[in-house]
């Protein structure tokens, strides 16, 4: 290892910042289609016949007639101006232009032009439409005609043939995530009949475009010139910028006075640069010109001395050629990419993964030129910037160096008229937008979570990366060719603390108590996952899963949830709720008519009718077991209640509960057990579509939970963690409550209350959208006000239950409420809005002291993570 000096030499290279000449020589676009060639991936699902070739994409349909051709494209799009030609030839009637948000929004707005009118036809809900603009204007066939569209907030401008015309409707503002070109070609005859044609689409993002305070508030400032190739800025603790100048090999430092010092004059061609929470400077050695043999290798400085400390320098024995850029995680790993080798020197390319502990991976292998690299701030999203690609790359992070499959995010702007490039650097605010420089573009792409462009700002000079900096973390840095520009922001970029993480005394603090549990015999394994402030600061597992086998309890386990599940249940009916389908209030008689004959023990009608936020919350008045048991001397097995505890079908189970009736009033005492199974019923019912079907379509899918199921399969239920009763220490009875469930779900039989088989991971992310009131990677998928409402204590329960939650307040070390729920099969996952986080526990033994276990832990957890004022 080689020591450099921190030489700390004043260099004034520019010493008064100067108004930038921030104008762009060319248009930008955000997407071109010349349709020279066939169509690409993006283009994924069409009904028709469609070809793509000499520059026209045409269009006709073919077999059984459904309706005229159409073909669908993925793009996200908020803002911008969409221009296209088109032709209708033969009998088409019409051609246009769809945008669509997500599977489960639907359409959003089309444009169509037939032979006689122009109709904007607009959607504010899924299934429902209205005419938005309807104009008699004539066209003639085998004719192109010029189109332009332009979005901007709620408004929609039109343009077709000389025409103009603006429509306004607040729904046309939502994200727009595909497009579609089709029509009517004339009919089933295929191209006898006729064809649509559209030719020169492009889609240019809006003029000067400011969005929720995104987009520059100052001039453009270059604030030091005379550099060869400048890259790699970095912020310190303070905000002290740090960047890089490649062929010089020099590192050097912009205090936030502006002064600028050199920091490295012999820097082995440092390139990305990062700073650890403790003060230590990472950086990206990409093998010195100067230096003779200076391997490629993620290395850490000691910014006070200069010294450094290798990292990384290979993996799997392949030494690396040319590193790029990294980012820091919070459990201490790196992300870094290494642009590849050449054929006189090979070496790997793609992105890479140190851990704290020093093991190399290699994450992504199939991405030629891997440039720049960033973690989203809940280190959800692992995006990649290729060079040679027009798109960012967004990655879902399953566990800290661990990521499933990627996919295109957004498109990258480009020069109308040249070659299409990839990127270089980007950086994040503390919303978790995204900055990405254009370097042919001479811009930054300001980019949503959710794909879409938000901003363009112009730069005199090709950017090649970017960081926020200064006292306020509001002044963007962008290294740009030969200077160093600086730009205010009204937002401020994220910063990696240790605010947000939990040191080691808490982590051994936790781990001990864990094991303790796990010694006094009633559990085999224990494993336990953290989200604090939206990172993971405590993911492991301790103990055995199987207790003939001694496998060992692993993070990545199946468990049966039992009770547990009902947080899946409870966000399902949430969005059927947010989606106008039914609300908690609706009695179940609106859906089941004869639920309105159901009587208490004297015959008499109940006070008000049995609801569904009654079902959710166990005070419909049907009685549990447990009353049936005591009061009734009715086991489950009892021939009198097969409808009841094994109902063959959603209507058999209504008739069990009609056919019990009520013991009190609905709404005054809490008798936990199956009548939440109600809430499955009207779903059902009221979608046309299983319990089964819903979960997967509306929480499963939409929040990306891969090793989450309510229909285990052969292969699932040999990795599931068997299941144990224990009363005793040290004695464990098989429990097959588990597989019993599993089997009949599989014959499509499922219960609300508990039928999810599920994962540490999968189990955080449906929590952590509980916590950020509905979010998912920047996404609205559930209303905050709705998912407020499952917290809320409901009548009849002593303040302790929710709406399929359970609620209760810790005073430990400050106060909060915690809403959890836990399992018979010995898990429990809450979340705590004063505390900012999520916790899961998966323990698979059925005993009664899980719930004392359960306080010992989250009371050892939460004298290390404090309780603040919840933010609203």
């Amino acid at each position: 290892m080689k020591s450099l000096v921190c030489l700390l030499i004043c260099v004034w290279i520019q010493p008064e910042p100067l108004s930038a000449e921030t104008s762009a020589e060319e248009p930008l676009i955000l997407l071109q289609e010349t349709f020279q060639e066939p169509l690409s991936r993006d283009w994924f699902w069409g009904l028709g016949t469609w070809k793509a070739e000499h520059g026209i994409l045409r269009g006709y349909e073919s077999g059984p007639r459904r309706h005229g051709p159409v073909k669908m494209r993925r793009f996200v799009l908020g803002d911008g101006i969409i221009d296209f030609e088109f032709r209708l030839e033969g009998k088409a009637r019409f051609a246009g232009m769809i945008f669509n948000g997500s599977q489960q929004r639907g359409h959003i707005v089309h444009l169509v032009v037939s032979r006689d009118q122009i109709r904007v036809l607009g959607h504010a809900k899924k299934g429902e439409s209205e005419n938005l603009l309807q104009k008699p204007h004539q066209i003639e066939t085998d004719k192109w005609y010029q189109a332009q569209i332009q979005f901007h907030g709620p408004e929609m401008t039109v343009k077709v043939d000389g025409q103009e015309f603006t429509v306004k409707a607040d729904y046309i503002a939502e994200p727009k995530l595909t497009f579609g070109l089709g029509g009517d070609s004339g009919g089933p005859a295929g191209e006898k009949a006729g064809a649509l044609e559209f030719r020169q689409l492009k889609i240019r993002p809006a003029p000067a475009k400011q969005t929720a305070g995104i987009g520059k508030i100052g001039d453009v400032r270059r604030l030091h010139t005379g550099f060869q190739f400048t890259e790699g800025p970095a912020a310190d603790a303070e905000g002290n910028l740090y960047f890089s100048d490649l062929p010089t090999e020099k590192v050097y430092r912009v205090a936030n006075d502006g002064k600028l010092t050199t920091f490295l004059e012999e820097s082995l061609r440092t390139n990305g640069l990062f700073f650890h929470p403790d003060g230590r400077l990472f950086a990206c050695q990409s093998g010195s010109q100067k230096t003779q043999g200076a391997p490629a290798q993620i290395v850490a400085y000691d910014p006070s001395t200069g010294k450094f400390q290798v990292i990384a320098d290979e993996c799997e024995g392949k030494a690396f050629h040319r590193v790029n850029d990294l980012v820091l995680d919070s459990q201490g790993g790196v992300y870094f990419s290494d642009i590849g080798g050449s054929a006189k020197r090979p070496g790997p390319s793609g992105i890479f993964y140190c851990s704290a502990e020093g093991t190399v991976t290699q994450l992504v292998k199939d991405v030629s030129r891997c440039n720049g690299v960033l973690l989203s701030p809940d280190e959800k999203t692992l995006y990649v910037l290729p060079s040679g690609q027009p798109d960012l790359l967004a990655y879902p992070i399953l566990a800290p160096g661990r990521i499933g499959p990627g996919h295109g995010l957004g498109t990258l702007v480009q020069k109308e008229g040249q070659p299409q490039a990839g990127g270089d650097g980007l950086t994040v605010d503390v919303q978790g937008n995204l900055y990405l420089t254009r370097p042919r573009a001479n811009c930054i792409q300001v980019m949503s979570p959710a794909g879409e462009t938000l901003a363009v700002i112009p730069f005199p000079e090709g950017p090649a990366n970017c960081v926020f900096g200064g006292p306020d973390r509001k002044t963007l840095y962008v290294t740009a060719r030969t200077s160093l520009y600086a730009v205010r922001m009204p937002i401020a970029g994220f910063q990696l603390t240790n605010q947000t993480g939990l040191t080691d005394e808490a982590r051994s603090a936790i781990r001990s108590e864990i094991q303790a549990v796990i010694r006094e015999g009633y559990y085999p394994g224990i494993s336990i996952l953290l989200i604090h402030k939206g990172k993971v600061v405590m993911r492991e597992a301790h103990g055995v899963v199987d207790i003939e086998t001694r496998e060992p309890f692993t993070v990545d386990q199946l468990c049966w949830l039992a009770s547990t599940g009902k947080l899946f249940t409870a966000t399902l009916m949430a969005s059927l709720v947010d989606d106008g389908l039914l609300t908690f209030d609706d009695p179940i008689s609106k859906t089941f008519p004869e639920f309105a004959n159901i009587r208490l023990p004297d015959g008499t009608k109940p006070r008000q009718p049995v609801r569904f936020r009654h079902a959710m919350s166990h005070t419909s008045g049907i009685p549990n077991d447990n009353w049936l048991k005591a009061e009734k001397h009715l086991e489950k097995d009892s021939p009198q209640l097969a409808d009841y505890v094994s109902p063959q079908t959603p209507q058999a189970f209504v008739n069990g509960c009609l056919k019990l009736g009520l013991v009190v009033e609905p709404g005054t005492i809490m008798m936990y057990g199956r009548p939440i199974d109600l809430s499955a019923c009207v779903a059902e019912k009221v979608t046309g579509k299983t319990f089964i079907e819903l979960m997967q379509e509306r929480v499963f899918k939409p929040l990306g939970l891969k090793q989450t199921t309510i229909q285990p399969t052969e292969e699932e239920l040999k990795k599931l963690a068997p299941l144990y009763s224990s009363s005793k220490p040290g004695v464990f009875e098989p429990d097959h409550f588990g597989l019993e469930v599993a089997e009949r779900q599989n014959k499509r039989l499922s219960t609300a209350g508990g039928g999810v088989y599920s994962t540490l991971d999968d189990i955080g992310t449906l929590m952590q959208l509980h916590l950020q009131r509905g979010k998912h990677h920047g996404k609205q998928l559930i209303q905050a006000e709705t998912l407020q409402q499952l917290y809320q204590p409901q009548p009849g329960t002593n303040g302790r239950y929710g709406l399929a939650f359970q609620i209760k307040d810790s005073q430990v070390n400050g106060h909060s409420r915690i809403l959890s729920h836990p399992g018979y099969s010995g898990p429990v996952a809450w979340i705590d809005f004063e505390r900012d986080l999520v916790g899961v526990l998966l323990m698979q033994s059925n005993t009664v002291n899980r719930t004392k276990h359960h306080n010992r832990i989250i009371d050892t957890i939460y004298r290390f993570v404090p309780a603040e004022p919840a933010s609203h």
